[in-house]
């Protein structure tokens, strides 16, 4: 199951990326019109179309390497061990179990995967960092007050 929600979260980022690149060429055109096009001698139009092409860009290479990163990781066992990076956590909240898979990337990104709904944490976010290192049976608090317990860990 856990390299199915991999795969999932993978092309889901995917599509992402897709997005990103299709954003990019767009403001590259736009970029490119506007500079040619300019009404007035301040016309800021192209400068800022080429800004947000090249924040696009940036963007896109940065995902294309995260999701490099995805596809090379080894998906590994970690019952009985201490959380770290792969693992997926079940964790009980107010009285709901809510199961997150710990990634370097991805963060909020919820996939389904047999009925079961998993989101991608990161080790920087609230939860993610109060659970890197814990075990099952551990508890959790994060900056917000709410407690939880960890049910399972693999």
């Amino acid at each position: 199951m856990k390299q199915a929600i991999l795969d999932a979260v993978i092309e889901v980022l995917e599509t992402e990326l897709a997005r990103q690149m299709t954003a990019n060429a767009q403001s590259n055109a736009g970029a490119a019109f506007s500079a040619a096009n300019a009404d007035k001698q301040r016309d800021t139009t192209g400068f800022e179309a080429a800004h947000l092409a090249r924040g696009y860009a940036q963007h896109a290479l940065d995902l294309r390497h995260r999701i490099d990163e995805l596809k090379a990781m080894q998906v590994e066992d970690f019952t009985g061990q201490e959380i770290d990076v792969g693992a997926i956590v079940e964790v009980g909240m107010d009285g709901e179990v809510d199961s997150y898979m710990l990634l370097n990337c991805g963060g909020g990104t919820e996939v389904e995967i047999e009925g079961k709904t998993v989101t991608v944490i990161t080790p920087e976010s609230p939860l993610g960092s109060k659970l890197m290192g814990n075990i099952e049976a551990g508890f959790v608090q994060l900056p917000s007050g709410l407690e939880g317990i960890i049910l399972e860990v693999y």
